[in-house]
């Protein structure tokens, strides 16, 4: 009698480091902010008295909200292991489900960049046969879709654990 993945517990779960993933977005968000911040400084200068403070509290708020919009989405990620598939789940306003089959996994890429290696963390990459777009991430271009697993603590246990689970060990 099969066993419904609903009825099935996970081997594992993973997530994402959160913390490891969000100080990238929140450079990249301060960075955004002070470029609006800029713009709209230059452009009100003569129209507003406070323009300069105009333009800090502009890009606090368009920092802010990058900030907890990528907050929310990361802390929704999950990514769970069954025995024959994985499901992978993400998004706050608009979530996404995926699952993939391991017979359909053509290939398992880890890459860990500079800023993983400075906390321990990596990417895993999926790569399934049912996309016919190029994939580039993290250094790795090739045809196929996939998931990738982000920002995952451990990375080379972690791959070697779904290197045994899709079989390609």
């Amino acid at each position: 009698m099969k066993q419904d993945s609903k009825q099935e517990n996970p081997l594992f779960i993973l997530r994402p480091n959160i913390s490891v993933a969000i100080i990238p977005v929140i450079v990249g968000a301060i960075i955004a902010g002070i470029f609006v911040g800029f713009f709209v400084w230059t452009i009100f200068h003569n129209l507003i008295t406070y323009s300069l403070v105009f333009g800090i509290i502009t890009a606090m708020i368009l920092a802010i909200v990058i900030i907890f919009f990528r907050l929310m989405n990361l802390n929704a990620m999950r990514y769970l292991f069954y025995q024959k598939k994985a499901e992978f789940f993400e998004g706050f306003l608009n979530i996404v489900q995926r699952t993939v089959q391991y017979d359909k996994v053509t290939d398992c890429v880890l890459t860990i960049s500079i800023w993983d290696r400075l906390f321990g963390t990596g990417t895993i990459r999926l790569i399934t046969a049912g996309h016919l777009g190029a994939v580039n991430y993290g250094g790795y271009q090739g045809a196929g879709g996939g998931i990738a697993l982000q920002y995952l603590n451990n990375p080379n246990d972690v791959y070697k654990r779904i290197q045994k689970l899709i079989g390609k060990e």
